[in-house]
């Protein structure tokens, strides 16, 4: 009997993050088929509630959807102080872009370091990319972008190729930078382009050592 009213407690607390996980789900769907009019609509009673996710959908709605990004920086500050981390990153493009707010670079720096913290990709190849300009600070971009790298993220992977072509500062080692371009080579053509470019003036003990390291890698991620 206890058990059969636990389960029965158990269902009926969790109708409610059902119906919100449906609304929230229709919500994105009228989104992505760009019936903004319909998303707001159907998230903003969660989002006035104070639901982080749908905060940062009602910003979305708002910014991309609508044009509104002086309107959208409030929900997206408001879900992004409850440390919610596409919300910390929404935000601080626009801080970085000077869209809705005044341009403002540090701030912006600021809210993609605590998106960082949460392993947020986005947040973490925007900082590579900020601190990948000042010669001052090329490890911490080589940083940011290695912690991207390994989630998969392909832009990091590319920039990672480039930064070990000896470009951007840091001492050239082909056989990262070949691995690199191999990792992003699918979904990037310049990727590819700079790989087969750079393999044809490395030495076959090089070519084969980049082709191990890049199989280890794969092996471990």
């Amino acid at each position: 009997m206890k058990t059969s009213l636990r389960l029965a407690l158990s269902i009926i607390l969790a109708i409610p993050a059902l119906a919100w996980s449906a609304g929230f789900d229709d919500a994105m769907l009228a989104f992505e088929n760009h019936d903004f009019a319909k998303a707001k609509a159907m998230i903003e009673p969660a989002a006035r509630s104070g639901d982080a996710a749908s905060m940062t959908l009602m910003g979305r709605i708002l910014d991309e959807g609508m044009a509104q990004p002086a309107t959208a920086v409030n929900w997206y500050r408001q879900a992004a102080e409850k440390g919610f981390a596409e919300a910390q990153v929404q935000l601080a493009e626009l801080y970085d872009a000077g869209e809705g707010v005044p341009q403002d670079i540090e701030i912006a720096v600021i809210w993609y370091e605590k998106a960082a913290a949460q392993g947020n990709e986005d947040a973490l190849v925007a900082l590579g990319q900020h601190y990948s300009v000042d010669l001052n600070h090329k490890k911490s971009a080589v940083t940011y972008y290695l912690r991207a790298a390994a989630l998969g993220n392909d832009t990091a992977q590319y920039q990672l190729g480039l930064i070990y072509l000896g470009e951007k500062g840091i001492p050239r080692d082909d056989i990262k930078a070949w691995m690199y371009f191999s990792l992003s080579a699918d979904h990037i053509p310049e990727a590819a382009q700079a790989r087969d470019v750079l393999e044809l003036n490395m030495s076959p003990e090089s070519l084969q050592a980049a082709r191990k390291a890049l199989a280890d890698w794969e092996a471990s991620h």
